[in-house]
C-alpha cells in the first residue's frame, strides 16, 4: 500500500510539472551573433495591484497587462533592443517604443527611438539591432501604449545598464 502511494505521488508530481502553461516570446536568432550580456525589465499589472488603488485595479479601465524590454550585447559591435506589450483584450492600437540610451556619466541620453505598432490586436513586439561604440554603458527604455475606443493606457520600463566592451 505504501509503495503504491509513493508511485502515485511521483506520477502526480511528474504530471504537474508537465502541465505547466508556458508563454512563448518571439524566438531570438543567436546563430550569427553570440550574446555576451543582457538586461531585462519585465512588469505585469498583477504584480503592481498591491501598489494601485484597489478601485482602480478592479475597474477594468486599463488595457495593458504585461510589458517587457531587453537589451543584449552582440559580439559584433551591436546591441539588440527587444520589447513587447500584451493587453487584456484586442485593441485598436497596441505599440511598444524602444529607446536606446547611453550613460554620459551623469544621466542617460537617448541615441535612437524605434516604434513598433500593431492594429486590431492584443499584442505587439519589436526588435532592432543597433551599432554602438564600445567602452560605454547602454540601456533600453520602453514606452508601452494601447488604445481601444475612448480608453487609452500607457506605461514605461527601463533596464539596468550594460557595459559594452
Amino acid at each position: 500500500m505504501r509503495k503504491g502511494l509513493i508511485v502515485f505521488l511521483l506520477v502526480l508530481l511528474v504530471l504537474s510539472v508537465i502541465n505547466v502553461p508556458v508563454f512563448a516570446a518571439e524566438s531570438i536568432n543567436e546563430t550569427s551573433d553570440q550574446v555576451s550580456n543582457k538586461a531585462v525589465a519585465h512588469h505585469t499589472r498583477e504584480s503592481l495591484k498591491s501598489q494601485i488603488n484597489s478601485e482602480e485595479a478592479k475597474s477594468g479601465d486599463y488595457l495593458i497587462d504585461d510589458w517587457y524590454c531587453e537589451i543584449r550585447e552582440m559580439d559584433n559591435g551591436k546591441v539588440e533592443l527587444y520589447g513587447w506589450t500584451q493587453c487584456n483584450r484586442n485593441c485598436e492600437e497596441v505599440s511598444v517604443e524602444l529607446q536606446l540610451q547611453q550613460w554620459t556619466g551623469s544621466s542617460w541620453t537617448t541615441l535612437g527611438t524605434y516604434e513598433f505598432a500593431g492594429f486590431d490586436t492584443n499584442y505587439t513586439w519589436g526588435k532592432k539591432n543597433v551599432s554602438v561604440t564600445g567602452k560605454n554603458s547602454y540601456r533600453v527604455k520602453s514606452r508601452h501604449y494601447a488604445q481601444d475606443g475612448s480608453v487609452t493606457d500607457q506605461t514605461t520600463a527601463a533596464t539596468e545598464g550594460i557595459y559594452v566592451n
